[in-house]
């Protein structure tokens, strides 16, 4: 298990990021110098902008490293944001909206976000941007439509722009999809292949996947069922899964106004640990083969107790 321990031995930060950050870096264990990732904050919160390698000690079985550098890294977040606009989606229209007003207003004003409708195609609404009366302006600039929405389309084209920024080296942020949707009945012009490959990229370059599902079929007895099993759930909870993002199956519509801005916070948060951290590079102790095994670090910065978290890729869970 990777550790992270503040000065004075107080621990900091165990447990499932770091067991995640363990399994993404495994390749790059047997490597050497060694990349790891940590952000630190003083007990306000705040992040250290200040870090240096020597404030930083680790061991591995008890036996010492050394962290010879620490660089300053930024892993922005990244937003895309797909709207069900289809033709049941008029009731719910109202509700998305709000949830989404109040979800832009808690992120950093250097978040880009993109705004895209998925009726009658994946449509950009707004264009990648970190200028929030346009997103806002956004949100109130569509309408239902009457074809379906198209929420598998939606997210195997992000997957096709992920790879398209990956191959020109623009893939330089942390990807996350946000899709707010209903249960009605898609339509999808891809094939089985073309969503398998999605999936897989979109895990392969890091993205996070996060859908809130609700229904418009409030009298219909097999409304709940469809939230969790329906074309779009199925295609998605195992997605959700694997990027370690979020899905919410929603009874009650109301609740994406409260939902949308939660998770605006997570987000948030995210963004900041990711833009202000430190790329290390770490020597293991003499005869030190293999993966990594009981790695141990702790600041060793005077004064009061840091914290941090540690990453083996400038990605965090939480």
């Amino acid at each position: 298990m990777l550790g992270f321990v503040g000065h004075r031995g107080r621990r900091a930060v165990r447990g499932v990021a770091i067991a995640a950050a363990c399994v993404a870096t495994a390749a790059v264990y047997a490597q050497a110098p060694l990349t790891l990732y940590v952000s630190a904050t003083d007990a306000s919160g705040k992040p250290v902008t200040d870090l240096k390698a020597e404030e930083i000690t680790m061991t591995e079985n008890g036996n010492a490293g050394k962290v010879t550098a620490a660089e300053k890294f930024s892993l922005p977040v990244k937003l895309t944001i797909g709207i069900d606009n289809g033709p049941d989606s008029g009731r719910a229209l109202s509700v998305f909206r709000t949830g989404l007003t109040d979800l832009v207003n808690t992120l950093p004003t250097d978040v880009e976000v993109t705004l895209i409708t998925m009726a009658p195609q994946p449509r950009m609404v707004v264009k990648p941007t970190t200028n929030r009366d346009e997103i806002l302006k956004g949100i109130t600039r569509f309408a239902p439509e009457e074809q379906s929405a198209r929420f598998t389309d939606t997210m195997v084209e992000w997957a096709q722009r992920l790879d398209k920024d990956n191959k020109e080296k623009k893939l330089n942020y942390s990807p996350f999809l946000m899709i707010v949707s209903t249960t009605a009945a898609e339509a999808s012009s891809y094939q089985i292949p073309d969503i398998e490959k999605a999936m897989k990229n979109i895990v392969l370059f890091g993205g996070r996947l996060f859908v809130a599902m609700t229904t418009t079929k409030v009298a219909d007895a097999n409304a709940a069922d469809d939230l969790n099993n329906g074309r779009q759930a199925l295609i998605a909870i195992p997605l959700v899964k694997e990027t370690r993002g979020k899905y919410e199956a929603l009874a009650q519509m109301n609740r994406v106004q409260t939902l949308l801005p939660e998770w605006g916070k997570l987000i948030a948060a995210l963004h900041v640990k990711q833009t202000n951290q430190y790329k290390l590079s770490i020597t293991r102790p003499a005869g030190a083969t293999g993966g990594l095994n009981n790695l141990d670090m702790r600041f060793n910065r005077p004064g009061p107790p840091l914290n941090g978290s540690v990453s083996g890729d400038g990605r965090y869970l939480q």
